[in-house]
């Protein structure tokens, strides 16, 4: 258990630095991820293609920052921020193009990652995390563990959450660990449709992994319509 918590403190410590890069800055880093992973045979081409789908479409989606009304001069903004540190998991059935179809909407949307896959997956995630690296992600942004690991981290309260590629039966072992933890509503995330790939195809998928915030600056000191604050007033 020692292991796991240390790895989640390691994904933590770097939360805030990366989730304070602009998106496209962390798109960028991840294009270049998919860049690096072409060239290297065409046996990455579909899971290329997916990586830069959800870049795509976390960019319509989140890029923007919107400005919300202010009754009383205010400026509101509303903006999204990654949710923490997820768990990346795939059982036996999980392929690359499920798996880093997940971890770049993750990784967009702001949150660091540890990838934990099971050995007969159909996919050579070290190797994809190394090119990750090279593509110029911080070190321990996304972090890769053992597959035995994996139900004791998905136990870590501090966890944001679980997104999972594989069978039913495992999403289920999954769903139930989180309902069981103590702490924060932990988020699943799952696909099991490898043909289609359903859950990846939707062009929402990236808000599964954000959370909304609120930024206010009260300007009716500097010009706002200070007489709204007098509104409901008994005087």
């Amino acid at each position: 258990m020692t292991m796991q918590i240390s790895e989640l403190t390691q994904s933590l410590a770097v939360f805030e630095h990366w989730q304070q890069q602009a998106l496209n800055q962390r798109v960028e880093i991840v294009k270049r991820w998919a860049s690096l992973l072409s060239q290297r045979s065409t046996d990455w081409a579909e899971a290329v293609a997916m990586i830069n789908l959800q870049c795509q479409q976390a960019t319509a989606l989140i890029g923007q920052t919107q400005s919300l009304p202010g009754p009383t001069g205010e400026s509101n903004e509303l903006y999204c921020v990654g949710r923490g540190s997820f768990l990346l998991s795939g059982d036996e059935q999980a392929n690359s193009v499920a798996l880093l179809g997940l971890i770049s909407a993750a990784l967009v949307a702001g949150n660091t990652i540890i990838c934990s896959v099971h050995p007969k997956a159909d996919c050579q995630l070290e190797l994809a995390l190394s090119d990750l690296l090279r593509a110029g992600c911080p070190d321990r942004v996304a972090i890769y563990t053992a597959y035995e690991t994996a139900e004791a981290l998905a136990k870590q309260p501090a966890l944001a959450g679980v997104a999972l590629v594989g069978a039913h039966h495992t999403c289920q072992r999954f769903n139930l660990l989180l309902a069981e933890r103590e702490g924060q509503i932990a988020q699943l995330i799952y696909e099991g449709d490898l043909q289609d790939y359903s859950l990846l195809s939707e062009p929402t998928l990236c808000l599964r992994f954000i959370t909304e915030r609120t930024r206010t600056i009260n300007i009716t000191a500097v010009g706002g319509n200070a007489s709204l604050l007098e509104l409901g007033s008994a005087e």
